[in-house]
């Protein structure tokens, strides 16, 4: 009788032990490589969002205090004006909107600190504790009385005079600068994506519509924004030097109003939030914002601090 050979029980069990245990090698190195992967992709979207909203903020606010060269915005108020908007972003104590009106101050930058309910006439569920900016600027190149855009206004210049038109106000010649002008109004706004709430950061336009009617446009800019402060810097001798900073909650109507001295640079500090979470990781800091502090409160989100700072180089705001 010929003997069969195979492999014995002890063997076959040795043989499933070790392969158990190179199974359970691989899946280790495989959720550490995915967890090393999850992390350095989140970390990448947060310095590539970082950038690109301060590339963004520092283009918007380039141009703060510029109204064509020796033309004041305040005298316009003297001249037919545009429509206001409906809906128009104003403080209705502090501003007159989009377009200088008789006896209202035309603040052309001003921040406050988000509460619940309405904000500036035009915002409806900022995200609370954060803040919101407003601006009102020219940009910089000027177009020709032809070239005029139907969905723009403009400010048109003189060394002693300023008014805002349209592309259909009459009067309009090349002995005159037409610099569009911008009106936009910056905040943070909980909005539901993929079914996750995701802090984005917002944008209110002033705009001209296919009518001809001025209105507040709204658009998202950028997703994991969660938390947006700044800071002013005043010039209180005109000497072109820095005297002294203040964060928005400690500015008044007369310092919005230029009359504690001129405002010559911002400075802004951004909290960026990973889109997504990731259950790997428990975020427990403290992050600095200026004079404020957000703390993670053991959520799931990398987060990211990023601060820059714009000076004003106009001579007037």
């Amino acid at each position: 009788m010929r003997r069969q050979h195979g492999f014995t029980l002890t063997e076959l069990m040795i043989a499933m032990t070790l392969g158990l245990a190179l199974l359970l090698l691989a899946i280790t190195a495989f959720d550490s490589l995915s967890r090393s992967s999850r992390q350095i992709q989140q970390l990448a979207e947060l310095q590539q969002n970082g950038q690109l909203l301060t590339s963004l903020l520092q283009n918007e606010l380039a141009n703060v205090g510029f109204w064509g060269g020796q033309g004041s915005p305040e005298l316009a108020v003297n001249m037919p004006r545009p429509s206001a908007p409906a809906g128009d972003c104003l403080d209705a104590v502090l501003d007159s909107g989009s377009f200088p009106q008789p006896g209202l101050n035309f603040i052309t930058l001003y921040a406050i600190k988000a509460t619940n309910g309405q904000q500036l006439n035009c915002i409806n569920n900022a995200l609370v504790n954060s803040e919101i900016l407003q601006v009102k600027r020219l940009l910089g190149q000027p177009a020709t009385a032809a070239a005029l855009r139907q969905n723009r206004f403009y400010l048109e210049t003189d060394w002693d005079y300023s008014r805002f038109i349209d592309s259909d106000s009459p009067g309009k010649s090349d002995a005159f600068n037409y610099f569009p002008y911008q009106h936009i109004v910056f905040y943070l706004q909980n909005q539901s994506i993929a079914g996750s709430k995701v802090p984005v950061l917002m944008r209110k336009r002033l705009a001209r519509n296919a009518t001809g009617q001025a209105v507040i446009s709204t658009d998202s800019v950028l997703d994991g924004v969660e938390r947006m402060h700044f800071e002013f810097g005043f010039d209180t001798d005109t000497d072109g030097q820095l005297d002294y900073q203040l964060s928005t909650a400690q500015l008044t109507a007369e310092h919005w109003q230029q009359k504690h001295g001129r405002i010559m640079s911002i400075k802004f500090h951004l909290l960026l939030r990973a889109r997504e979470p990731d259950t790997n990781y428990v975020n427990n800091q403290h992050y600095m914002l200026g004079q404020h502090t957000f703390i993670a409160k053991g959520d799931h989100y990398r987060r990211l601090v990023i601060s820059s700072s714009v000076f004003f180089q106009n001579a007037v705001l």
